[in-house]
């Protein structure tokens, strides 16, 4: 495609993502930021450090920057949805959780809270992708932090949307497919369990395997799994735009993070 209308697409996805947000950039109420406390500090900081010992600078500190984008989408969309009291919390190495006092109405709203986080970071990986032949020409410093950043929102966003609890795509599960049946997020999150499980081993990778036995307790302690909520379920007309919203969004997210992904996986 050619660069200059590679990006444009990618500013008018940043502002498609700024319309889909609107009401959510800013709040009557101050935003309280939990974990701000001598111990939560102390933490993070180390967080912070880990990530830039074990990766790099530029890799560090990109992971942070996708992290407190991912979760400013949730906060946002709590927003948008009337929740003006929602909190930021970051929580080191598995991300942040934006919180509110006030539980949601319905699953629509929930899917939208829970999907605006990956769904938030499309737009600036777009957009790092789409300055990487401008940075080329006018300040090549600037081509591998673009790449890195990029690859990492899509990378990150993508594992996350994956169908394991207690990440949002297990969230997704729960909403969007317990409105076919109510048994379908145990059967998903079953199968899903064993693939990555069995890619773990394979992978011997521990961290996989910590988010695995996470779900099998999510199971176990929810009657099994089964995604029946306590608020309003929605048609499932909605449930299957929801559903391809959600599939979307992680197809994209994996386009623009493959990269990534191969080099860890």
């Amino acid at each position: 495609m050619n660069p200059t209308i590679f990006l444009f697409c990618a500013l008018a996805a940043c502002f498609g993502t700024g319309l889909a947000l609107r009401g959510g950039w800013t709040s009557p109420l101050k935003t309280t930021i939990l974990g701000l406390d001598p111990q939560g500090l102390g933490i993070s900081a180390l967080a912070v450090a880990a990530a830039m010992f074990f990766f790099g600078p530029v890799f560090g500190i990109c992971i942070i920057l996708v992290i407190v984008i991912h979760e400013f989408g949730h906060v946002a969309a709590f927003r948008v949805a009337g929740h003006h009291d929602a909190s930021f919390r970051l929580v080191p190495l598995l991300g942040g959780y934006a919180i509110s006092n006030r539980a949601v109405d319905t699953q629509e709203e929930d899917v939208f809270i829970t999907l605006m986080g990956p769904a938030i970071c499309l737009a600036p990986m777009l957009l790092a992708y789409a300055l990487v032949p401008f940075a080329t020409q006018y300040y090549p410093a600037a081509i591998g932090p673009l790449y890195t950043f990029a690859g990492i929102a899509g990378a990150l966003n993508f594992f996350n949307l994956l169908p394991i609890w207690p990440l949002d795509g297990g969230r997704l599960t729960a909403a969007i497919t317990s409105v076919f049946h109510d048994r379908a997020p145990f059967y998903i999150f079953a199968v899903s369990s064993a693939l990555i499980g069995l890619i773990a081993v394979l992978a011997q990778s521990l961290f996989m395997l910590i988010f695995v036995i996470m779900t099998v307790q999510h199971m176990i302690q929810n009657g099994g799994g089964d995604g029946r909520a306590p608020y309003r379920r929605m048609t499932k007309k909605r449930a299957r735009m929801c559903l391809g919203a959600w599939l979307f969004t992680a197809a994209a997210l994996f386009m623009g993070g493959f990269s990534t992904i191969v080099q860890f996986v």
